[in-house]
């Protein structure tokens, strides 16, 4: 299918859409069962490559991740998220049981443990991880999600959201668009979570909402790791639910991308 401000936009990298489904396309591009790794990797080779991939409840490898599309907390126990919010905020120096933690970490690869030991730093003390953890949108629906180029979309097929990666022109562009139709100033959220969820769970969260507005990540620079080999460093995500990009995409045909502003700064 083919969309106006796809063309408009004329990025380097075209939109790609998520899927929730309960069964994997055959052609899809996945993890073997039972593995798993960063999602990230293999929604940067939907962007970058336009392959079709898949990722589905049994390559689950991370807490995060099942939260992230939709697969429940991801947490067997509340230890669990004791340890997740240790990792999340200033590692063993964050760790409510310090003995406890390193523990834990001596079943890890030493890489990892190194990791682990220093935290993500995401949050700035374990309480307010903690916290940010309860707080999550959650839901626990369908066995898949799978990511396609937006051009490879039928006719009739609806995605659950639209994720742009663009770059700063770009990215000024489609937000000024989100916003030429509101009133309020404050039209777009930026959660701090990791970029699965981001994508996930809280672009799902807006298509609940009568009022959705676009989600822009990665702010984790674990997920930036997974997608640099192909992904440019000053590239940003902006995700949003299906209903939201239509309802752009209409008004792409009247806007700042008929304007000698964009013929200027623009894509040629």
């Amino acid at each position: 299918m083919e969309f106006n401000i796809v063309k408009e936009l004329n990025g380097q990298f075209d939109p790609i859409v998520l899927i929730k489904t309960d069964e994997k396309p055959e052609d899809a591009l996945a993890p073997k069962p039972g593995r798993g790794g960063c999602v990230m990797s293999f929604v940067a080779q939907s962007i970058a490559k336009r392959k079709v991939t898949a990722f589905g409840r049994e390559n689950i490898t991370c807490g995060g991740v099942s939260a992230g599309f939709g697969w429940g907390t991801g947490f067997k126990t509340d230890k669990d998220k004791e340890f997740q919010a240790t990792f999340l905020s200033l590692g063993l120096d964050s760790a409510k049981d310090k003995d406890a933690f390193l523990e834990r970490l001596s079943y890890l690869p030493k890489p990892t443990q190194e990791m682990f030991k220093k935290g993500e730093r995401i949050f700035s003390d374990f309480d307010t991880a903690y916290e940010n953890i309860q707080n999550r949108p959650l839901y626990d629906e369908g066995e898949y999600v799978v990511f396609k180029p937006i051009e490879l979309l039928e006719e009739g097929e609806t995605p659950d959201s639209v994720i742009f990666t663009a770059n700063t022109m770009e990215l000024s562009a489609i937000l000024q668009l989100n916003g030429s139709f509101r009133a309020e100033s404050a039209h777009i959220m930026t959660p701090q979570a990791s970029a699965c969820q981001a994508i996930g769970a809280f672009t799902f969260e807006q298509e609940d909402s009568d009022n959705p507005i676009p989600v822009l990540s990665p702010l984790d620079f674990a997920a930036r790791a997974h997608m640099r080999r192909l992904i440019p460093d000053d590239y940003m995500n902006l995700s949003m639910p299906w209903k939201l990009f239509l309802k752009l995409e209409e008004l792409s045909k009247n806007s700042v991308f008929q304007t000698h502003f964009w013929d200027d700064f623009g894509n040629k």
